[in-house]
Order: C-alpha cells, then structure tokens, then sequence
C-alpha cells in the first residue's frame, strides 16, 4: 500500500511539473511571438512593423565552401573560396554567435530564436547565398530588398532591411 502511495505523489509531482513547466514555456513564447514573427517576414522578404522599438544587430560572417559544401564560418579560410555575409539579430541578442556557425543554413532553417532575441541566418542553397543587413541599430518597421550580384559562378543575395 505504501509503494502504491509513494507512486501516485510522484505521478502527481511529475504532472505539476510538466503543467508549470508549459505555463513557463508559454508565456516565453508568447512575449517572443513578435520578434519571431518580424524576422520570419525579413527573412521572407515582406514588410514588418513591431508595437515597441527593438535593437538591431548585424554579425559579420563568412560562408566557406570546404568539402563540397557551403558552411557559416566566423572568418575566411585561405585555403577555400569564402563569401563575406552578415547575420541580423533582432533583440537583445549576445556578443557572440559562435556556437552557431560550422553550419550550414537553408531558407527552411535560417531564423533563429534565442532568449530575448532573434537571428536571421544566411543561408546556401542551389548555388546562391543569401544574407540580411540592417540600416538601422534600433527600429519598429522593416523593408526588405533584395539585390543580387553573380561573381565567380556564385550568386549572392542581399537582402538590405530599410528601417
């Protein structure tokens, strides 16, 4: 009878911790909602606008091509071909990304949401590159445009966000 209590006080604790634990997540999620939904418009190329201003931060980047693919690194190898780019973080985002790079990045998986902050990556795919910079260090509406340029039979994206 005894194994039988001690189970469900545990059955009961885990479910309280499972239900804070949502509630928790929720709301994180929640105050998010609008710098994960601006940056997916960025990175969409369409308009944004948020209620308060916001901190804009660019990281400057590169994309390698080693071993027969492109890869996020924080500085050009002299031995590869590597394309300059820049990350957009919206938010208060952290001095450094560099856990974030060694990667490579595709339309599909290129924003980002940390904890108080959002990255646009750029990101490779058939054999363009594309990447997001800010005019602005702080902003409430963005305007995304892209212009393209072909060097070296790669073609790179940027998309320059008017704030």
């Amino acid at each position: 009878m005894l194994t039988f209590r001690y189970l469900l006080t545990v059955v009961t604790a885990v479910a309280a911790t499972v239900a804070v634990a949502a509630a928790v997540l929720g709301m994180f999620n929640s105050s998010q909602a609008p710098l994960i939904s601006a940056a997916a418009s960025i990175a969409a190329e369409k308009t944004a606008h948020l209620d308060t201003p916001v901190a804009v931060r660019l990281y400057p980047a590169n994309y390698t091509y080693t071993n027969g693919r492109w890869v996020l690194t924080d500085r050009a190898s002299p031995r590869a071909t590597a394309v300059p780019v820049y990350v957009l973080g919206l938010g208060q985002c952290p001095q450094s990304i560099r856990d974030l790079l060694n990667k490579t990045y595709t339309a599909k998986n290129a924003t980002i949401a940390l904890t108080d902050c959002v990255l646009v990556m750029p990101w490779a795919e058939e054999g363009t590159i594309t990447h997001y910079a800010a005019t602005c260090r702080s902003a409430t509406d963005f305007r995304p445009e892209a212009v393209e340029v072909e060097t070296s039979g790669v073609k790179v994206r940027l998309v320059v966000v008017n704030c």
